[in-house]
């Protein structure tokens, strides 16, 4: 069986703190479907000597302790754990509940990843991450397979199938961030199975932060979705640390060890198509090159993309609250285009920008936009904006609301496209098979 964790699944094994003074117990280790979460036997409240109990007393004081210096009254930040399937390196570890009687109790605790495999607790920094975007193979491309069909007439003869991994291509210098086509294959009787995707990769010689390299591989799937309009998330996510590599029964090292993640700290990917997504920007224009400009652009210019995310990742992306925040993320990118381009030309004595002027400027900064009635759409863009923020505005119907947040959401992801390279004529060209290319009506 493989080391893995599904929900609803338990696993119990022994649990490994790092203090040789402890004693080892059994655990139970479970994805509940909202955490990582271990659970460790208690021996109650009578007894001092159990060290365990004290991950759960912060609050309470002991005799034997008066300091809180003898003894840890937290769990360490990584635990191990090791059972039939293999060991787990769990990361990010935190006392939450727990229940107790006099004679035994049981305490919980949360993590935030959990390293399949990892033989080492160095696990609270890594050298290398690599993830899997189904949305991201498809946008690139990328494709480790060639297929080769021999025809005769009408008739296909024979198949030849290639698997051939692609050369890396460098994304970007931070973290030396990379993607490389991967294929594996497996063959049972009678059948031939080959699948292929692509990895999003970043690795370093100096281990960093688990949130730094998340931050790369999340700003990729955050294009991604950009271009097509829809949630997508992680399909797999795998980590390495230089000094945990693959190892023969001698000990010698043979390759690095890419150790699959159980977490409840990134998107998973849950959302299934039976077409593929349409994208308004395609990867042909967008390139390695725009790769570099879109993870600049995010820092730049966060607050104007970071509310249009904000719209897409919404339970409810249509609501008045979308229309704000749509507003909020002109108004932030009027501001960053004049103040970061402009030398503040179109800000006032205060420092400050009228709303329509600020639409204008976003205008300025763009090689054709995604509307016929632009000055149409400058109009509902300020009274919807205003009509939901300020009480003494009239606030127009729904109808307009929806349609006002639909334009705006296109202006700024023309104006995304175009900033990482695309041209304003690819983006028409391809704005019919957009998501929001046509408007809503009535029915009657």
């Amino acid at each position: 069986m493989a080391n893995e964790l599904h929900e609803g699944k338990p696993r119990i094994g022994w649990l490994f703190d790092g203090n040789p003074d402890t004693a080892d117990i059994a655990v139970m280790l479970e994805d509940t479907g909202k955490a990582i979460q271990l659970t460790v036997p208690l021996q109650g409240m009578t007894a001092s000597r159990d060290v365990y109990r004290r991950w759960w007393s912060a609050g309470i004081s002991f005799g034997d302790d008066p300091d809180k210096t003898k003894y840890d009254y937290k769990p360490p930040r990584v635990l191990m754990m090791d059972d039939n399937l293999g060991p787990v390196v769990l990361v990010g570890c935190r006392a939450t509940g727990y229940s107790q009687s006099l004679s035994s109790g049981n305490g919980q605790i949360v993590a935030n990843y959990a390293v399949l495999g990892g033989r080492i607790p160095n696990y609270e920094r890594i050298h290398g991450m690599r993830t899997e975007v189904t949305a991201w193979n498809v946008w690139t491309g990328l494709s480790a397979m060639k297929v080769e069909p021999r025809l005769n007439g009408s008739r296909v003869e024979s198949v030849k199938m290639t698997l051939e991994g692609s050369e890396e291509i460098n994304l970007s210098r931070s973290l030396n961030l990379k993607m490389k086509s991967r294929w594996r294959t497996n063959k049972s009787r009678g059948k031939f199975k080959a699948d292929e995707g692509v990895h999003i990769i970043t690795q370093v010689t100096r281990a960093r932060e688990w949130e730094e390299h998340l931050k790369l591989h999340g700003a990729l799937v955050d294009l991604v979705a950009i271009s097509a309009w829809r949630k997508f998330g992680f399909s797999s996510i795998e980590v390495c640390r230089a000094d945990d590599p693959e190892r023969v029964m001698s000990g010698r090292s043979i390759h690095e060890r890419w150790s699959p993640v159980a977490t409840h700290k990134i998107i998973r990917d849950e959302y299934s198509w039976k077409k593929d997504p349409r994208f308004l920007f395609p990867y042909s224009e967008v390139g390695s090159h725009g790769i570099g400009r879109w993870l600049k652009l995010r820092q730049h210019y966060g607050l104007a993309t970071g509310p249009m995310l904000g719209i897409l990742r919404s339970d409810n992306p249509w609501s008045n609250s979308s229309v704000v925040q749509s507003g909020i993320a002109l108004e932030n990118l009027a501001y960053l285009i004049d103040t970061l381009k402009n030398g503040g030309a179109h800000l006032d004595g205060r420092k400050q920008m009228k709303f329509n002027t600020g639409l204008d400027v976003i205008l300025q900064d763009m090689d054709g936009v995604p509307l016929d009635d632009v000055e149409g759409w400058k109009t509902r863009a300020n009274a919807t904006y205003m009509g939901l923020k300020h009480p003494d505005r009239p606030t127009p119907d729904s109808l307009v609301l929806l349609n006002t947040l639909r334009e705006n959401l296109l202006v700024l992801r023309f104006w995304v496209a175009q900033q990482i390279g695309v041209k304003g004529s690819t983006l028409k060209d391809r704005l019919g098979d957009d998501p929001l290319a046509h408007a809503f009506e009535l029915i009657d």
